[in-house]
């Protein structure tokens, strides 16, 4: 099996085993992680963590099956295709992904990390775009979401010379979210999944609903929608928990099948 899934609560830990292959996005892979994806909408998981087998995220697009497709451009096409549209999912999914980097987010695994809403990596993880190395070009998304991660000059730098920079270096820039030494990466992941299991199901959604909606619209507009988004909110059963709770001097619980109501 090239992609593993474990449902544990209201976490989907996904791995791609395929270490050989420095976990490269086969047909098989992008099967199992659209699967991943499925399972984890079903399970109502709120939070996706997402790890490579044998050090590297993900090397990306499999370039022997690319080779082998050349000549064939309705075959390359729905191959391309597929892989941006299984990072899209991520993407939009109601769950907050989190991309895991224990070594290396390279080409296609750096498009990966940048698809994912935040991201873990080891201090000395080596993370790039690297796709000019080979006279590649991406096509799953790090010329379009790299530029609104961060200025301009860094953007370019990145995608232009094609260098790595490392994990701490990622984090100081802004590309990802956590970082720690090697040894306290397992460690940083847990904390953070636990915190983010903490929180309301339909609160949680409706936060990265928020976000990613105020990324789309005008300011003024998004100002208007988060309000109506929030009046609708003030009638669930979490704001009734969350409100209780502070009024008691305690924990809100919100572990409940009601609080998975949609915002």
């Amino acid at each position: 099996m090239s992609v593993e899934t474990q449902i544990d609560g209201r976490v989907a830990r996904v791995l791609i085993d395929r270490a050989p292959a420095r976990n490269a996005l086969s047909p098989a892979v992008l099967a199992g992680l659209d699967d991943a994806v499925d399972a984890a909408i079903e399970a109502r998981c709120t939070v996706f963590v997402l790890r490579g087998a044998g050090g590297s995220l993900s090397a990306g697009a499999d370039l022997p099956h690319l080779r082998s497709l050349q000549g064939n451009a309705e075959a390359t096409r729905s191959y391309i295709t597929s892989i941006g549209a299984v990072l899209d999912r991520i993407e939009a999914a109601p769950f907050v992904s989190v991309a895991v980097i224990s070594e290396y987010a390279l080409a296609g695994g750096f498009e990966i990390l940048l698809a994912c809403d935040l991201a873990v990596t080891a201090d000395d993880a080596q993370i790039g775009d690297r796709h000019l190395e080979y006279g590649l070009l991406p096509g799953a998304g790090s010329s379009v979401r790299l530029p609104r991660a961060l200025p301009a000059a860094q953007a370019r730098r990145l995608l232009y010379t094609g260098e790595m920079i490392d994990g701490a270096t990622a984090a100081a820039w802004g590309i990802v979210s956590h970082h720690a030494p090697a040894a306290e990466l397992d460690e940083t992941v847990d904390a953070l999944v636990a915190r983010l299991v903490r929180h309301s199901p339909a609160a949680l959604a409706g936060m990265k609903g928020m976000y990613r909606h105020g990324l789309e619209r005008p300011a003024g507009q998004a100002h208007v929608d988060e309000r109506e988004v929030l009046l609708r909110h003030l009638e669930s059963p979490t704001i009734a928990e969350g409100l209780t709770a502070f009024l008691e001097r305690r924990a809100p619980d919100f572990t409940g099948p009601h609080y998975d109501r949609e915002i």
